[in-house]
């Protein structure tokens, strides 16, 4: 009896495993992306504390480069009285990344110091249609709006699953 249930809880676990093991993961292998994108913004509020000011905004992008399309954003950028600046972003992206059309929502966390220009991290949040599975990550950096060239520069790595 012993041998026939210890026979038994083998064959069940065997089964398992062997289900377990078809399924796969699939994902395409990581992918440099890069390019600029140019805004436009629009104060909706701002508020003072300890005599730091604290702005907030919406912004209209053209992305360009790796990812192609329209942005809107909502963002709060921070200036300290110590001179240097904080901002954070969130992106809802339409448009086209290697050949696939969707939506994204892009994260941008970065800073300003004084005298100097912006530069941050940049992630993907989310995606919907074709871009429903597009993860990506990496760096973002320029002198901002108003710039004779491009405002921002983006460049990482992406990929599908």
């Amino acid at each position: 009896m012993r041998k026939m249930l210890s026979a038994t809880l083998l064959i069940c676990t065997a089964a398992l495993l062997s289900t377990l093991l078809i399924v796969a993961v699939h994902a395409t292998p990581p992918e440099d992306v890069s390019g600029y994108f140019d805004y436009t913004f629009e104060v909706t509020g701002s508020r003072e504390a300890d005599g730091n000011l604290f702005i907030y905004a919406k912004e209209w992008e053209v992305w360009v480069g790796s990812f192609q399309g329209t942005a809107e954003s909502v963002f709060r950028v921070e200036m300290f009285s110590a001179g240097f600046w904080n901002v954070w972003l969130r992106s809802t992206f339409v448009g086209w990344v290697n050949g696939e059309y969707g939506e994204l929502t892009i994260q941008l966390v970065g800073k300003k110091p004084a005298g100097e220009g912006w530069y941050g991290h940049w992630v993907i949040l989310s995606g919907t249609g074709d871009l429903a599975n597009l993860h990506g990550q990496g760096t973002w950096w320029g002198p901002g709006f108003g710039a004779a060239g491009p405002d921002i520069f983006y460049a990482g790595n992406m990929h599908f699953n």
